[in-house]
């Protein structure tokens, strides 16, 4: 009988230890986003680099860091997974693809990285359409200097009648500036 237990106890640590060490699987247009957003992240680091295999590595290892998301369409901790997901799954295609394009080109942009790495190498944008402009992958409402502004508006106007948003009061209403009002909505996320 102990001998039973001690064998089931084994095969379900095999399990827990098997199933701990794969990452976390994410969704499509969180998986598409986050593999734009790293690419973009390293070419901040990697345009002057020229595929040197040292740098590369090294901005691999510190690149998941909430500082470098906070911008991005998604929040950052979704972000933060879609990096560790890319970084620990495609770790060694993501480096070579890296290394072969800062060989070759020294570019503002790395358009036809995030185009062969995103849609082609690993697939992170299939069946999605993936972001090709900067507007694209931002937050989508209010910035973050207006929503200060407007915080900061509320603020002078005294905070002591906030009410329960139960209740049908409207004093703490935040308006929207005039040239936002055509925002289209924010897009579904998923896991």
């Amino acid at each position: 009988m102990r001998f039973y237990i001690l064998v089931i106890f084994c095969i379900s640590l095999g399990f827990g230890i098997s199933q701990a060490a794969e990452p976390a699987k994410i969704g499509q247009p969180l998986l598409c986003h986050g593999c734009v957003a790293v690419l973009k992240e390293l070419h901040k680091l990697l345009k002057e680099s020229s595929g040197r295999k040292k740098l590369v590595d090294r901005s691999l290892a510190r690149l998941c860091q909430i500082d470098n998301f906070v911008s991005y369409t998604f929040s950052p901790p979704k972000m933060i997974k879609a990096c560790n997901y890319i970084v620990e799954t495609h770790k060694q295609e993501l480096a070579e693809n890296l290394i072969e394009y800062y060989r070759k080109f020294k570019t503002a942009e790395n358009l036809p990285l995030q185009e062969k790495f995103c849609d082609h190498v690993i697939k992170a944008c299939e069946g999605t359409r993936r972001p090709t402009k900067d507007s694209e992958m931002k937050p989508h409402g209010l910035s973050m200097d207006q929503a200060n502004e407007q915080l900061q508006k509320a603020a002078h106007t005294g905070f002591s009648s906030i009410e329960s948003p139960v209740q049908e009061s409207h004093s703490m209403q935040i308006e929207k500036p005039h040239y936002q009002e055509q925002t289209s909505p924010i897009p579904h996320e998923e896991l």
